[in-house]
């Protein structure tokens, strides 16, 4: 019975992947992303860098694959290992094309503090955000994992910040965000700072409602401008 079962699915795993090759590059690609899937990730990547810009992959493609993976773990047809799977795919795509990746020549277009909030290690996401925005024009000032709001807070004053980036994908990591916003408001610095927050378990409804709600009823100050990213 093992061998027969061994046998179903060495070929269904080979039947996708002849499915996977039978598609455009750029439709590979992104699916790759979608679905974890590594192997032959460097080989499509080489040949798409032989038709158009590294930059232009991850904005066009990659993130274009993380962004249905974000709307499938949103609906509930994505389970979060799933979506690990997939950010670990991306980082390694990113990775790949970074030493490729030409700095954009619009550069100044603002300053972005980013972080890990208190309490959370997991970065991946994060740091995908550093490298794009910052091969984009952006200056990021990326302060690490587990980070207290005071830090992130000084970070924002001394480096003069157009926005602050939140993330974290512990579900604790939510209310961590929403009690550093309410500390925004208490400090009255909500009206200095957009903010970005990101993580798997944040959804777009508790961002702009809930949490954006709870500041404002605690704060005479207009409340925290924030967005969701997935």
């Amino acid at each position: 019975m093992e061998l027969f079962e061994g046998a179903t699915a060495k070929s269904l795993k080979a039947g996708q992947a002849e499915e996977l090759a039978a598609l455009p590059l750029d439709e590979r690609l992104k699916r790759r992303i979608i679905d974890g899937e590594k192997n032959g990730l460097e080989a499509d990547l080489e040949a798409a860098l032989a038709e158009r810009p590294a930059l232009d992959i991850v904005n066009e493609t990659l993130l274009d694959g993380m962004k249905v993976v974000g709307e499938l773990f949103g609906s509930g047809q994505m389970q979060l290992p799933f979506v690990l799977q997939s950010a670990e795919v991306m980082k390694g795509a990113v990775a790949y094309l970074e030493p490729h990746m030409e700095k954009s020549d619009d550069e100044g277009k603002g300053t972005i503090v980013l972080a890990t909030v208190r309490g959370d290690v997991h970065d991946i996401g994060k740091n995908l955000v550093d490298i794009i925005l910052s091969n984009n024009g952006y200056n990021v000032v990326n302060l690490g994992i587990k980070q207290p709001v005071s830090a992130i807070l000084e970070a924002a004053e001394e480096h003069k910040a157009d926005v602050i980036g939140m993330s974290g994908l512990l579900v604790k990591s939510t209310v961590i965000m929403k009690e550093n916003l309410q500390e925004l408001n208490q400090r009255k610095m909500a009206a200095d700072y957009p903010v970005i927050l990101g993580g798997a378990a944040l959804t777009r409804a508790y961002v702009e409602q809930d949490s954006t709600r709870s500041t404002r009823a605690k704060s005479a100050t207009p409340g925290t401008r924030s967005r969701v990213c997935g």
